[in-house]
C-alpha cells in the first residue's frame, strides 16, 4: 500500500523491502528459535518461561534494538543478515502452514489478511497524522499534524545527541515516554533511513502486526497452558475466532456510535507509544505467567532474576513506551501479589518494593508537569460524550470486558454472588479479576483528572485488548457451552423433503442470532471502508492540488481521477514550485552531514526568515513551528522558540523551554551571542540557514572557539 500511494513520486522500492525484511525477522524470531535453539529442551519437559513463544518476542525487540544502537559505533548495520534470516524463516513457515490444512481455508487466511491490510493502511494513513505523502503535504501547504513533527524531531535528538528532547533551543530533557521513539530510531540506524520514513513506513509495517497479533498470541499461550483439546485447534478452522477478533478492532457499531462513546478506531495505531506499548504489555503479561507456571521453590538464579531485576523492569520498561501502561502494570502487580499471597515469599516482597520505588523515580521521568493538572471530575465524558449518552458510556465503553466477565461467569457456573464468592476464594476466576482490576483503574483518570487530547482514552482502552486476548483464549469453550444447551424437541420429527419445508426445522435461536448480525456485519463492513477511503481521497487530493492549473480543471477530484494523477514530472514540478519546497529540501540537505559533524553543530534560523516560520498553515500553528527543523535536519536549533507574542503549548515539551519576552534583535544574531548559546550543550559549530531566498536555501557556518 506504501509503495502503490507514493506511485508516481520518487519512491524507491528499497525502502519497503528493508521495512517488510525487518518485520519477517522480528515476526518469526520466536518460531526461528524454538525450533533450533530450543528444540530438544521443548521436546522434553514443561517448558520454561524463557523458551515461551512471547517472551521470545520481546526478545526480538531487544536484539533489533541493540543492533540498531551499535551501528554508529562499529559503522556497518546487521541488517541484511536479519532480513535474510527473516525472509527465510518465512518461507519454511508458510509452506509448512500450506501443507498443514486444505488449501481453501489458507486461501480465505490469506485473502483475510490482505483485506485487514488495506483496512488497516486507512486507518493509519487516512488522517493528518502519519501519510506516505506526509512530505510532499508539508511542502505543499504545510497543513500536517505538529504530534508527527515533534516526535520524529525526538527521535532525531536521541539518534543524533542521545538525549530526549524536541531539541528546539538546545538539548532540554523533557519527561515524555519516548521508549518507543528510541527503538525506532535505532530501527532507523539499522536500516540505514531517515526518522521521518521511519515513522511513516517501517513503524506500521512492523508496530500494527505486533498490536494485532499480541492478542492472538496471549489467547493461543492461554490454551496451551490450560491443555485439553483446545490447546490445538486450527485457527484457521474456527472462522467464529476470526469474527470476535474483527469485531473488537473495526467496530460492530457504525463508526459515529463508537466516537459518541469515547471507543475511537483511528487511536489504536496514531499513538506509536500505545501501537508498540500495548503488545509489549501483554507479551510482558503472558512471560510473567509462564514464570509462575514455570517457577521452582528452589529459588534457581534465573528464577531469583526475573523475580528481582525482570519484573521491576518490565513495569518501568512499560513506562517509558506508555506512562499508563506502567500505572495499570503496577497496579495489577500489587493485586497479584495480594491475591496469590505472594507476600509469603522475601523474594516477592522485595520485587514489589523495588517495583514501586522504580515506578516512583520513573514516573517523574516519562510525565510531563504539565499533564498534572489536578481534580476535573468527569472531565473525559463532558469532553467527549454528549451527556445524553453518559448512561450506556461505561458499557460501551468497556463492551469487551464486560463480554468476557459474564461469559466467562456463565461458563465457571457462576449464578450467585455465593458462588462469585466461593470462585474467587478458590481463585477460579483469576483472569476475571486481572480484566476487572484493568477495566477499573483504567476508566478512573479520564473521571477524575484532566489528561490534555483524549490521552485519557489509553488508559480506559487497555482492557479492550486485554479481554478480547483472554475471550479469544476461552471462545472453543464458550460455544460448546452454548451448544450442549440446545433444547431437545419434545416431540417426534418427521423430516421433511425440499429447501422450504426444512425452513420449519430451524430453531428460533438460530434465527434471532443471524438476525442480529445482519446489522453487525452491516457496521463491520461500512466501518472497514471509512477509512481506506479517506486514505485515497487524501492521496488524490494531494496530486491533484500539484498538477499545473489548467490540467486540473479537467482532471475530476476524487477516486475517478487518480489514474491521470500519477505523471512523475508534473508531481516533481509541482512540488519544486511549492510554498515549503526550500525549507523541506535545505533542512534535509543538513540532515546529510555526517554524524560526527552534526554531534557538534547547532542550527539557527532567524526569525526574519518567514519562509520557515510560516510553513507550518494548521491553527495555532506558530507554537509548533519549531518542531520542523530538528525533525527534517536532526540538528538542535540555537534560539529557536516560536515568535515573540505567539500563545505556547504547555504540553509537548514546551513548557521545559523559556519563552521569548521580547522580539529577536540583530544583536542576538551575532556570532559571538550564537557560539555562546551552542556552547551550553557543547556544540562548536554554528549553521544560521535561510530559506528566503528565491534560488533555494543558504547556509553559513559559523566556528565557534573552542573552550
Amino acid at each position: 500500500m506504501y509503495w502503490l500511494l507514493r506511485y508516481g513520486f520518487a519512491d524507491p522500492l528499497s525502502s519497503p523491502l528493508k521495512a517488510a525484511g525487518l518485520a519477517l525477522f522480528i515476526h518469526t524470531f520466536p518460531l526461528a528459535a524454538r525450533s533450533t535453539v530450543f528444540r530438544r529442551r521443548l521436546s522434553g519437559e514443561k517448558e520454561s518461561w524463557w523458551m515461551s513463544y512471547c517472551f521470545l518476542w520481546i526478545v526480538a525487540l531487544i536484539i533489533t534494538a541493540a543492533l540498531g544502537r551499535i551501528v554508529p559505533m562499529v559503522g556497518f548495520s546487521a541488517y541484511p543478515a536479519l532480513g535474510l534470516i527473516g525472509l527465510a524463516t518465512f518461507v519454511v513457515v508458510v509452506v509448512q502452514w500450506l501443507r498443514s490444512a486444505r488449501w481453501w481455508r489458507s486461501l480465505i487466511v490469506i485473502a483475510g489478511a490482505g483485506a485487514f491490510s488495506f483496512w488497516i493502511s486507512g486507518v493509519e494513513w487516512g488522517r493528518i497524522y502519519k501519510n506516505p505523502l506526509y512530505l510532499e503535504n508539508f511542502i505543499l501547504n504545510g497543513n500536517v499534524h505538529h504530534d508527527t513533527m515533534q516526535i520524529i524531531g525526538v527521535a532525531n535528538m536521541l539518534r543524533t545527541y542521545g538525549v530526549a528532547s524536541p531539541g528546539i533551543d538546545g538539548l532540554n530533557y523533557v519527561p515524555w515516554h519516548w521508549g518507543s521513539t528510541w527503538f525506532f530510531a535505532q530501527c532507523a540506524n539499522l536500516l540505514g533511513l531517515s526518522a521521518l520514513d521511519v515513522y511513516q513506513l517501517v513503524f506500521p509495517v512492523v508496530t500494527i502486526p505486533l498490536f494485532f497479533c499480541a492478542p492472538l498470541a496471549f489467547a493461543v499461550a492461554m490454551r496451551k497452558r490450560r491443555g485439553g483439546p483446545d490447546a490445538f485447534v486450527e485457527l484457521r478452522d474456527d472462522f467464529r475466532f476470526w469474527g470476535v477478533f474483527l469485531a473488537a478492532c473495526v467496530g460492530f457499531l457504525p463508526i459515529a456510535a463508537l466516537d459518541a462513546m469515547g471507543v475511537w478506531t483511528s487511536n489504536l495505531v496514531i499513538s506509536d507509544s500505545y501501537t508498540f506499548g500495548v503488545p509489549c504489555a501483554l507479551l510482558f503479561l503472558a512471560t510473567c505467567i509462564a514464570f509462575y507456571d514455570s517457577h521452582s521453590s528452589r529459588d534457581r538464579i534465573s528464577d531469583t532474576l526475573f523475580i528481582l531485576v525482570a519484573i521491576p523492569a518490565g513495569i518501568v520498561g512499560l513506562g517509558y513506551l506508555k506512562s499508563s501502561l506502567m500505572i495499570l502494570a503496577f497496579a495489577l502487580a500489587a493485586y497479584a501479589f495480594i491475591r496469590l499471597r505472594l507476600y509469603q515469599r522475601r523474594l516477592y516482597i522485595a520485587s514489589l518494593a523495588m517495583s514501586a520505588v522504580s515506578v516512583y523515580l520513573a514516573y517523574h521521568r516519562v510525565v510531563l508537569p504539565a499533564h498534572n493538572e489536578g481534580l476535573s471530575p468527569f472531565d473525559f465524558l463532558w469532553s467527549f460524550v454528549k451527556p445524553a449518552w453518559w448512561p450506556f458510556f461505561p458499557f460501551v465503553h468497556l463492551f469487551w470486558s464486560w463480554l468476557f466477565v459474564v461469559l466467562r461467569l456463565r461458563l465457571e457456573g457462576i449464578g450467585t454472588l455465593t458462588d462469585l464468592k466461593d470462585a474467587i476464594e478458590e481463585r477460579r476466576i483469576l483472569d476475571v479479576e486481572c480484566v476487572a482490576v484493568v477495566a477499573i483503574l483504567g476508566l478512573i483518570p479520564g473521571l477524575v483528572i484532566h489528561i490534555d487530547g483524549g490521552s485519557a482514552f489509553y488508559f480506559s482502552d487497555v482492557q479492550r485488548w486485554l479481554s478480547l486476548a483472554f475471550l479469544l483464549s476461552w471462545l472453543p469453550a464458550i460455544m460448546r457451552s452454548f451448544a450442549s444447551e440446545a433444547p431437545s424437541p419434545s416431540k417426534k420429527v418427521v423430516p421433511k423433503k425440499g429447501f422450504l419445508s426444512r425452513l420449519d426445522e430451524l430453531p428460533t435461536r438460530g434465527i434471532l442470532a443471524a438476525f442480529l448480525l445482519i446489522p453487525i456485519a452491516g457496521s463491520m463492513i461500512a466501518n472497514s471502508l471509512v477509512w481506506p477511503l479517506a486514505m485515497i481521497r487524501a492521496n488524490v487530493e494531494t496530486r491533484h492540488s500539484l498538477y499545473p492549473a489548467s490540467l486540473r480543471a479537467r482532471i475530476p477530484l476524487g477516486l475517478h481521477g487518480i489514474r491521470q494523477l500519477t505523471d512523475p514530472e508534473l508531481l516533481r514540478q509541482g512540488l519544486e514550485t511549492s510554498p515549503n519546497f526550500n525549507v523541506a529540501r535545505g533542512l534535509q540537505q543538513l540532515a546529510s552531514l555526517p554524524l560526527n559533524v552534526r554531534r557538534q553543530t547547532a542550527l539557527f534560523i532567524p526569525q526574519t526568515d518567514s519562509a520557515y516560520w510560516s510553513s507550518l498553515t494548521r491553527k495555532g500553528a506558530c507554537t509548533y513551528q519549531s518542531f520542523v527543523a530538528p525533525a527534517l535536519a536532526s540538528i538542535e536549533m540555537v534560539d529557536g522558540m516560536p515568535a515573540y507574542g505567539c500563545t505556547l503549548s504547555r504540553y509537548y515539551g514546551l513548557g521545559e523551554y523559556h519563552a521569548r519576552t521580547r522580539p529577536q534583535t540583530e544583536a542576538d544574531r551575532e556570532p559571538a551571542v550564537l557560539c555562546r548559546k551552542a556552547a551550553v550543550t557543547g556544540m562548536t559549530r554554528v549553521i544560521v540557514a535561510s530559506f528566503n531566498t528565491a534560488g533555494g536555501a543558504t547556509t553559513t557556518t559559523i566556528e565557534c572557539p573552542r573552550r
